[in-house]
């Protein structure tokens, strides 16, 4: 950490953020194992799309205001909506104090691209589908 801070080491889109894995799935000769079942991630986007009572228990639904997967009729997780969770996610661990694009050398845009992509670029791999089995609501 202490390079990254001191600018030895630059995080851009190209290096996924470590937030956005499973660590108990990780495989270093596997890249994409694990990869958008982190913890974290999955707390972001319960609390935008079931509701925040449901970020820390998945039953818990106790909020007054629908959430918003049920005001869009999202019936499971699209992969848009698992690339904004992890856009939100990215700004709530930085230290930008308002929103913008570009926090430091990160392209939050090209980040939500890439997630995106991840899903829509690979759609006949075994991966694609057993990611969005896993976040189904």
């Amino acid at each position: 950490m202490d390079k990254v801070k001191e600018g030895r080491i630059t995080i851009t889109v190209a290096k996924l953020p470590t937030y956005l894995y499973d660590e108990s799935m990780l495989d270093p000769a596997r890249k994409n194992q694990g990869c958008l079942r982190g913890y974290y991630l999955k707390r972001v986007f319960r609390h935008i799309f079931t509701g925040p009572s449901s970020a820390i228990s998945a039953t818990a639904h106790k909020g007054t205001k629908a959430p918003k997967g049920r005001i869009h009729s999202m019936t499971s997780p699209l992969p848009r909506a698992i690339a904004y969770a992890a856009v939100q996610a990215y700004f709530q661990l930085s230290s930008a104090t308002q929103w913008r694009q570009q926090i430091e050398d990160f392209d939050l845009v090209l980040f939500y691209d890439r997630v995106v992509d991840m899903f829509e670029r690979n759609t006949n791999e075994k991966w694609v589908q057993e990611t969005l089995d896993h976040w189904k609501l």
